[in-house]
């Protein structure tokens, strides 16, 4: 009857996530394969428990060979972008963080 929400929880909260993950990114990161990175966008599960988070590198395309290397400095540092979204993010449970290239080329 009042529901003033336009759409799920689980999308208000990626667009968080999103925020946050390109907040840390851009000030706080400092491996040098992660700077530069573009957060995408971020598909989370329905119970919030998987998050699905698409990077790009706008600035310099990423090559096959950094590609393996950027995903595996990713994957070290998971625990790390965890924390700091426990912090920032007023949820019970940070959800599992899985970081894939995004190969769209667009934006959304």
């Amino acid at each position: 009857m009042f529901n003033t929400k336009p759409y799920k929880r689980a999308q208000r909260v990626s667009d968080s996530i999103r925020k946050e993950i390109a907040n840390i990114f851009s000030h706080e990161v400092s491996d040098p394969r992660l700077k530069n990175l573009t957060v995408t966008r971020v598909h989370l599960s329905d119970d919030l428990s998987y998050a699905k988070i698409y990077f790009s590198n706008y600035l310099n395309k990423i090559s096959n060979s950094e590609e393996g290397d950027t995903i595996l400095a990713l994957e070290k540092s998971k625990s790390f972008f965890k924390k700091k979204l426990g912090k920032s993010l007023k949820l019970k449970k940070i959800p599992d963080l899985h970081f894939l290239i995004d190969t769209d080329g667009d934006l959304n």
